[in-house]
């Protein structure tokens, strides 16, 4: 029964890994042309963050809600609903011919995104077996070598066809991952055994809780000023959507390929090795990117700037997952999700004013010193606040 059960979890965690690949690949197509397009389409500074940010508003909304959804009912249904959601959300955005309407489309993307990725890393951190930072390696694996292949395929399609085109790629994403849910065993996406049998679960908005959707609030819209805001300095910079692909999926690439490395780090030691090195390493390679503008100093800045990021994004997700075990699996990683959502909600509207004012590469030097800065106040912040009676998840995972 056990050997059954173990084959169960793996062939459901392989099932789930490629919805992520499938999934996070087809939408990060758009990375390249997003932002051009909204300019093109009559967006300024604060238009354009308002079109990055909407998907993000949406997902404030009812991530939360699709949490406890989960964590009551189960997460198959949820899983179909979301990812079959995208059909709509690719004619969604291929209808969109002015500001308004492409920020709506972003706004029903959020319905998607609010439920697919939150309740994959849902599962799988409910059947980490006490390795967090292994699952969440696999996890973010698949998400980056997504973000990695997807701008550079984006890049491609729009030099060849035209910048719209590339909305038609979220429609595989719908199609492939809703017959991949619908492979699963339905044992393994099934609600926790705690919301079946009235099991009382800690607060998930408890002191540290809260600490850590405070950092992921602000870490999380990082990932915004490489992979949305970039593409604006590449176009200035005369890059060209190929090469501005190229130097994204360099990025991505990185990120993913340090996951392993960091999920064995988080699981035999800490997390705060990760979080230390991607704050230090933010600094340095946004700062390369917004300083220097040769297309081969641009991608050593961006190896440096995936590397970062991959700690950032393995130590965050490691310790939400060690964290939700105790409040709600599901619950408190769409907290988890929340707390970026709304960081990438609002930072883009402040890039987007500041972007006026000291242009995209010093936006990005100014970003890249602010996760610094955070990085190592909230790893000493939580070091000193940690409850004694209780392990702190920077200093141990699983």
């Amino acid at each position: 029964m056990a050997q059954a059960g173990n084959e169960t979890n793996q062939g459901g965690t392989g099932l789930l890994l490629w919805v992520v690949f499938i999934n996070v690949g087809c939408v990060a197509t758009l990375w390249p042309v997003l932002t051009p397009y909204a300019r093109d389409l009559g967006a300024g500074g604060v238009g354009i963050g308002v079109v990055v940010g909407a998907i993000y508003a949406t997902r404030i909304i009812i991530g939360p809600w699709i949490g406890r959804m989960g964590d009551r009912y189960g997460y198959r249904e949820l899983l179909l609903f979301g990812n079959a959601l995208y059909i709509l959300i690719a004619l969604a955005y291929w209808a969109a011919n002015d500001v308004v309407t492409l920020t709506a489309a972003r706004m029903l993307h959020g319905v998607g995104s609010a439920i697919v990725l939150p309740m994959v890393m849902t599962v799988l951190g409910r059947h980490a077996a006490g390795k967090s930072g292994a699952a969440m390696a696999r996890y973010n694996l698949a998400q980056w070598m997504g973000y990695a292949i997807g701008p550079l395929a984006g890049g491609v399609l729009a030099a060849q066809f035209q910048p719209s085109a590339v909305f038609f790629a979220l429609i595989p994403a719908g199609v492939i991952s809703t017959f991949l849910v619908l492979g699963l065993d339905r044992k393994y996406t099934a609600p926790e055994e705690s919301s079946t049998t009235g099991e009382k679960k800690k607060p998930p908005k408890d002191a540290r809780a809260q600490l850590l959707l405070g950092y992921n609030f602000i870490v999380a819209p990082s990932n915004l000023i490489i992979m949305s805001f970039f593409p604006l300095l590449a176009d200035t910079r005369g890059y060209g959507p190929v090469i501005t692909g190229a130097l994204l999926a360099i990025a991505a690439f990185v990120t993913a390929a340090a996951q392993p490395v960091w999920g064995r780090i988080a699981d035999n030691m800490s997390v705060k090795p990760l979080l230390i090195t991607g704050g230090l390493g933010a600094v340095l390679g946004l700062g390369l990117l917004g300083a220097l503008e040769p297309v081969w100093v641009a991608a050593i800045a961006m190896l440096i700037s995936g590397f970062a990021i991959a700690g950032l994004v393995a130590g965050t997700a490691t310790a939400a997952v060690d964290l939700g075990r105790s409040r709600g699996m599901g619950t408190y990683v769409s907290l988890f999700h929340s707390a970026g959502s709304l960081g990438q909600a609002l930072m883009p509207l402040l890039y987007g004013a500041v972007l006026g004012i000291i242009g995209v590469d010093g936006l990005l030097i100014a970003v890249g010193v602010v996760v610094t800065l955070l990085s190592v106040a909230f790893v000493l912040a939580s070091t000193i606040l940690a409850p004694p009676d209780e392990p702190d998840p920077l200093s141990q995972s699983g």
